[in-house]
């Protein structure tokens, strides 16, 4: 048992790719450009909203052109498609029934995330949501997963990121950590060698949160 817990949102606790391919294909339509296999957008999440229409459309020009657009589309069908992943909210019941601080770290803008996590009825379960707007770095960059547990009060022995890609990984390295990746994120748990993770996660369903 931790102190404190840290998750990844996307692909983590929540499949929130049939939303984002949606709005990113809205987008590309309005572009004039066809549209994402939702497959391949998958493997486009995890850096945040912007990056991800600047992996699509891979010019800066297009991407400031297209951001307004993605923007009010994906604000407007976030959480409409998205699911929890089985056993989540059980999981974070048990985890703060027995005292643990929970927190999500997420390279996703605020506004997204916590629309995303009021929509399914996560909110409640987190002690701290840190995004990727919340701090002049984002994940892998240790002093994300520092100052969540500044905030949760906890020190990183104490600790255990759960996430489901390298850059969680290498976060939590970074500063200190015990990490667990899940095998239904959207790398879907192909990560070997020197970035892969202290365990792996099946599902969270009667997850003990050790």
């Amino acid at each position: 048992m931790h102190r404190a817990y840290l998750f990844d949102l996307d692909g983590t606790l929540v499949d929130s790719a049939p939303d984002i391919a949606d709005a990113l294909n809205h987008t590309l339509a309005t572009l004039g450009r066809p549209p994402e296999d939702e497959v391949r957008v998958r493997g486009w999440i995890g850096d945040g909203a912007r990056a991800l229409l600047h992996k699509a459309l891979r010019d800066e020009a297009l991407v400031a052109a297209g951001w307004p657009t993605f923007e009010a589309a994906y604000w407007d069908g976030c959480g409409r498609r998205s699911r929890v992943h089985d056993g989540v909210p059980e999981a974070l019941a048990g985890l703060r029934a027995r005292g643990a601080r929970l927190a999500v770290l997420t390279n996703k803008e605020r506004r997204f995330a916590d629309k995303l996590l009021a929509e399914l009825g996560l909110l409640p379960a987190f002690d701290a949501l840190v995004a990727g707007d919340t701090l002049p770095v984002k994940k892998p960059h240790p002093g994300v997963v520092h100052h969540a547990l500044e905030v949760l009060g906890a020190v990183p022995h104490e600790a255990l990121l759960v996430g489901d890609s390298v850059t969680d990984v290498r976060a939590a390295r970074a500063a200190g950590i015990a990490v667990h990746l899940v095998r239904h994120g959207y790398p879907g748990g192909t990560i070997t060698g020197p970035d892969a993770p202290d365990a792996w996660l099946d599902t969270f369903v009667g997850w003990p949160g050790a």
